[in-house]
């Protein structure tokens, strides 16, 4: 498949809403909008983070010499994977704080943008494949962390505990689920934290490779949750 690379993303992104706007109504199109928004607002304040030096340097010309930004400069091809995880399964969760009902909105928004972006031939096959996998997972998985989120507040709150003999607070990722129980490995030094234990309802809706931050403290031999934040998935 031969690319069209001679417009600039936010070009395509124009282009995107455009096409939407005319067959949606305005409720539905909304939603599309507010998701391109943080889209492009997340590529033009996070993504250079993740270009070579080369571009970097092309990207601070741009900026000194016309005030213009990422989606401004760089074309399609520089939608990777690597910025739609962090868009989604990070920004949109800890900078936009999005709600439930956003997350799933955005998902569907997402797989839709992807698509769209193969068929109008701004997206190969092979990047298409890995991207439109991920979208369609997280997708999924979004709306489903920040629930988890929202019942792990809630469980830490009904279930207080006074006495213990170590606190622990990190971001924590998921390594291992049993019904009530989960393990973490901890993100600052590694070390293996668990039992930690849950309702079996949160515990059944976790996934191995999630992350949290988490305010725990020992009891015994296992771990109770005093604190918690986002989840991401």
């Amino acid at each position: 498949m031969e690319i069209a690379t001679n417009k600039s993303i936010h070009e395509i992104l124009e282009e995107f809403l455009a096409e939407q706007q005319a067959r949606l109504s305005l409720k539905t199109y909304s939603g599309y909008e507010e998701a391109i928004y943080y889209f492009e607002k997340y590529f033009n304040g996070w993504a250079h983070k993740y270009l070579s030096e080369k571009d970097k340097i092309r990207l601070n010309k741009f900026y000194e010499r016309e005030g213009k930004k990422y989606c401004e400069v760089f074309d399609p091809e520089y939608i990777r994977a690597l910025e739609i995880k962090d868009f989604l399964g990070y920004f949109m969760i800890r900078n936009v704080l999005a709600s439930k009902t956003s997350l799933e909105t955005l998902g569907r928004v997402m797989h839709k943008l992807v698509k769209w972006m193969h068929e109008k031939t701004y997206m190969d096959d092979e990047k298409y494949e890995a991207i439109n996998l991920l979208v369609k997972r997280l997708k999924v998985e979004m709306p489903v962390a920040e629930e988890v989120s929202d019942l792990l507040c809630l469980y830490a709150l009904a279930h207080p505990v006074e006495d213990y003999s170590e606190t622990l607070d990190d971001f924590f990722i998921i390594t291992g689920i049993k019904p009530g129980k989960l393990w973490f490995e901890s993100y600052h030094d590694g070390r293996n934290i668990g039992p930690v234990l849950v309702s079996e309802k949160i515990s059944s809706m976790c996934k191995v490779g999630w992350t949290i931050c988490l305010l725990l403290a020992k009891t015994g031999n296992t771990w109770r949750i005093l604190e918690s934040g986002n989840m991401y998935p």
